[in-house]
């Protein structure tokens, strides 16, 4: 597995389980490890690209940060390019009056410019998907430039032009970097779609099924346990 950039998503990735924001430092230490080793090490996640890009700075990662599901890239000497024309803003404030039962805006909202993220109460998280398709329904009929995804974490408005996707294969091409030198490791079905376009496709044990079902390394180990076992693995092959 020779590579020369890896691109990893955060939560339920980088963390100790899918239930916690709290990060596996044992996974965190690994990806100092490939930027030892001159790998590009990309941070893609939904969250506000703030966030994405102050977790990459302390914990001392040297790379591109991708926020907002894609809509937003960091570059170093702090350039950002944005991957769409379009924002959610008037779909995320339709939602919140057409299914304010149900679900909140997250406090991320007030740094966001493209993609809006929302959150179930939790008196109907057992309801989450039942939740997650009527929004669906409701906002993609209605927007027709707005995807809505659900991560398990939150539900994203996104806008249809722009992706995590679309994102990583800027990166690659202002970088310099084949498709055939990457890797990119998830634990959503959401991931599928910048993995997908690696040449190395991983997810963690405790993945998604849906995403366990596409990739071709499935780690025998979960969040960020997987990312320390892959990291192993990598290192030993580009010695």
């Amino acid at each position: 597995m020779k590579i020369r950039l890896a691109a990893f998503d955060i939560d339920g990735t980088l963390t100790i389980d899918r239930t916690t924001a709290v990060l596996h430092l044992g996974a965190i230490n690994s990806l100092r490890k490939l930027n030892e080793f001159e790998i590009v090490v990309v941070l893609i996640s939904s969250a506000a690209l703030p966030i994405v890009v102050g977790l990459k700075k302390y914990l001392g990662l040297k790379g591109p940060a991708v926020g907002e599901t894609g809509a937003l890239i960091y570059y170093e000497q702090g350039t950002i390019v944005s991957t769409t024309k379009y924002t959610a803003k008037q779909a995320l404030q339709d939602t919140l009056g057409e299914f304010k039962e149900y679900v909140y805006e997250t406090w991320q909202n007030m740094f966001r410019y493209h993609d809006y993220a929302l959150k179930i109460k939790p008196e109907y998280r057992n309801r989450d998907r039942e939740i997650y398709y009527m929004i669906k329904e409701y906002i993609e009929n209605k927007y027709p430039y707005i995807k809505v995804g659900y991560s398990g974490f939150a539900i994203h408005l996104t806008p249809k032009d722009t992706g995590k996707g679309k994102a990583l294969l800027h990166i690659m091409e202002k970088l310099g970097i084949n498709p055939d030198e990457t890797l990119g490791v998830g634990d959503s079905h959401m991931d599928w779609e910048f993995i997908k376009i690696t040449k190395y496709k991983a997810a963690v044990s405790n993945a998604d099924p849906e995403l366990l079902e596409k990739v071709d390394i499935r780690l025998s180990k979960p969040s960020g346990e997987g990312i320390v076992e892959l990291v192993e693995k990598i290192l030993k092959e580009n010695q």
